[in-house]
């Protein structure tokens, strides 16, 4: 279907071009022409898709078509994995992006995963960047029963869905399920793309 897809979209590239070309637009146009095209039909409908969709089934579509990109593999395997399967995923987007933020922010991940408190408590720190940084520390924080310090790091969080997010978290972790389900709908609802489909499958396994 994807090939399918790209097939039609070029050839309505050729045949636009083609059209440009008879009617003596110069090179130069008929070229930005066909690349504004392409944009709008190929790139800004992925681009909406992993970071605006708020249909889950059409995000869990296309990280089906892109699963072997290690970035997409990891939400298909929180979402249809077991542990294994999460850490071997989380694992494969550390080999293959080397930067010093994706590497930290993932291994923090990691490390929560396998419910090392410790460890991710030295990777969160080495974060570089908010609301990331201070969202990991009061996840951590909350993890380990400090829910005071936790509810500290919220004050440089300006996302909405991560402040609901660990809110649902410490929910959890009082054991108060009620709270707990009215602000995983709201993190649900206030996230979009890869990153909603992401913190619908984290919070089953909160």
């Amino acid at each position: 279907m994807k090939f399918f897809r790209l097939s039609i979209t070029f050839v309505l590239a050729f045949i636009l071009s083609t059209f440009l070309f008879f009617l003596d637009f110069p090179f130069l146009v008929v070229i930005s022409t066909i690349l504004v095209f392409l944009l709008a039909f190929v790139v800004l409908p992925q681009i909406f898709i992993v970071y605006r969709s708020n249909n889950e089934k059409s995000i869990e579509k296309y990280l089906n078509a892109n699963k072997n990109k290690p970035i997409f593999a990891y939400p298909l395997a929180l979402a249809h994995g077991n542990d294994v399967e999460i850490e071997e995923s989380l694992r494969k987007i550390l080999a293959k992006h080397k930067q010093p933020y994706m590497q930290n922010v993932y291994k923090t991940i990691l490390a929560l995963h396998l419910k090392n408190i410790d460890a991710a408590d030295i990777y969160a720190q080495k974060i570089d960047s908010e609301p990331l940084k201070s969202y990991y520390a009061a996840y951590i924080a909350a993890k380990k029963g400090n829910f005071e310090e936790a509810e500290r790091h919220e004050e440089n969080i300006s996302v909405d869905w991560m402040i609901h997010s660990l809110h649902a978290l410490y929910s959890s972790e009082k054991g108060n399920q009620e709270t707990f389900t009215i602000e995983s709908k709201k993190a649900i609802d206030g996230s979009r793309g890869v990153q909603k489909y992401i913190v619908i499958h984290s919070l089953k396994n909160v």
